[in-house]
């Protein structure tokens, strides 16, 4: 790397690189850290997804030499690559490469949620995380293969405008493939995935299990969604993600018997955190200073799902009254105290490894196992006729339009920017084309 760190990330922010397996954190500001640990993740989480596995795959010289770039900027001594053993003839497959570069390897078990950046640092470097805190502050940085691939992307001049995607479930043809990014939900099912095998399609965006439900099948793809799942509207999953508040919560009310199943299967408090998901659902009863109190059970809660779609033997759902709880806190801007961490905040427990959920357990429970099938990669000479950019895709402040409307563009020029003294990072045409249309957070542009 002949660039200086300095410049390094200077290109990483221009180029758009956010976090392309979660919430969209510019990664530049990772890379500004000193750390002692670089984390690949390419654990894949969330069942039927294989876009991580094909990254490592179609990128390899990239995924290398984005780690290589992310060592020397941050001047980590240790750089591992994480991976699920459904995936270690991936690392298999390049273990003398990374030998050469001094690169470790973890293969975890194939449970949920192996991908949690917690649970990453602590098998890795043996740390927890302190509650509420980031990796940044045990000396690690953990990133998404596929960011690590746009790094060294971005190094080349080369911003982020298209992504990897898996889609499957209720399609013709399940596929892992690279799409621009804003890219009609749409568009990807019909001219990539052969089309939909249930009448009345609903897709679940970013994972079955922490994913949320597309509002319309023309949402656009944005850098951090890894995948489509397509299902039937009277699927399980639908039915539990679409429930109302009110529903959930009258429910939980009226049938909770505090069995504590949600706490002892939740990956966060068997690592050690004071999260009691049991010790939230009881707060339903309650109101005041009671219920304030009892929802900072709730605090560290990562939303990851077990308790509702797994633990809890009634059905009821302690993940949204967590998510629920977490709002009041917010609100009431109420959190643990330090004196309070101090006591509660422990050791992982002995048990850990025997509480993880296999995910062949997941598909049993889920009613997933008819759509365990392998989305293959295929690469098409095809691109959409318009594509959707949204400007606030993600964390920090949204990016404010560079362009006007019939604008002409080509596939990378800057349509979007964030000030310098921003968090945040500028958005790049995907295609060429003329922009149509710049309204409600969005830029479209037409080919």
């Amino acid at each position: 790397m002949t660039l200086t760190a300095e410049q390094v990330i200077r290109h990483v922010r221009q180029a758009g690189v956010v976090g392309a397996g979660g919430a969209g954190f510019p990664t530049y500001k990772k890379l500004e850290a000193r750390v002692e640990h670089v984390i690949a993740n390419g654990a894949e989480c969330e069942p039927l997804l294989q876009k991580d596995r094909e990254t490592m795959i179609q990128d390899r010289e990239a995924f290398f030499r984005g780690l290589v770039i992310m060592r020397e900027v941050t001047g980590a001594k240790v750089v591992t690559i994480a991976v699920k053993r459904k995936n270690k003839d991936v690392t298999d497959g390049f273990c003398r490469d990374a030998e050469a570069e001094g690169f470790k390897t973890l293969v975890y078990e194939d449970v949920y949620p192996a991908g949690d950046e917690y649970i990453l640092v602590y098998e890795v470097t043996g740390r927890q995380i302190p509650p509420g805190g980031i990796p940044l502050a045990v000396g690690a940085v953990v990133d998404n293969v596929e960011t690590i691939v746009n790094i060294a992307r971005a190094v080349d001049g080369r911003p982020v405008t298209h992504k990897y995607v898996t889609i499957c479930g209720e399609v013709k043809e399940p596929v892992t493939t690279v799409v621009p990014v804003g890219t009609s939900i749409a568009d990807c099912l019909e001219h990539l995935a052969g089309g939909c095998t249930t009448d009345d399609p609903v897709v679940l965006t970013g994972g079955l299990m922490m994913g949320g439900i597309a509002k319309s099948l023309s949402d656009p793809v944005t850098k951090n969604m890894g995948g489509l799942i397509v299902l039937p509207s009277d699927h399980y999953l639908v039915r539990r993600k679409t429930q109302s508040r009110e529903t959930y919560t009258r429910i939980g009310h009226g049938q909770c018997d505090q069995c504590s199943f949600c706490t002892e299967l939740c990956p966060r408090y068997i690592l050690g955190y004071p999260i009691e998901p049991h010790r939230v659902m009881r707060t339903l009863l309650m109101t005041g200073e009671a219920k304030e109190r009892g929802s900072l059970w709730a605090q560290y809660c990562c939303e990851c799902n077990i308790c509702s779609l797994i633990a809890c033997p009634e059905l009821l759902d302690p993940k949204n009254i967590c998510v629920d709880a977490k709002k009041l806190l917010r609100e009431n801007r109420m959190s643990r105290t330090e004196a309070e961490l101090e006591v509660l905040f422990r050791e992982p427990l002995p048990t850990r490894k025997g509480r993880e959920i296999p995910i062949k357990t997941l598909y049993t429970r889920l009613g997933l196992t008819p759509y365990d099938r392998k989305p293959y990669f295929r690469r098409f000479d095809w691109q959409p006729q318009s594509v959707t950019l949204p400007l606030a895709a993600h964390v920090g402040r949204p990016a404010q339009p560079f362009v006007q409307p019939g604008d002409r563009v080509r596939c990378g020029d800057v349509i979007g920017t964030v000030e310098d003294d921003q968090l945040g990072c500028p958005i790049h045409a995907s295609i060429d084309g003329r922009v149509s249309a710049v309204a409600q957070g969005t830029i479209e542009i037409t080919a």
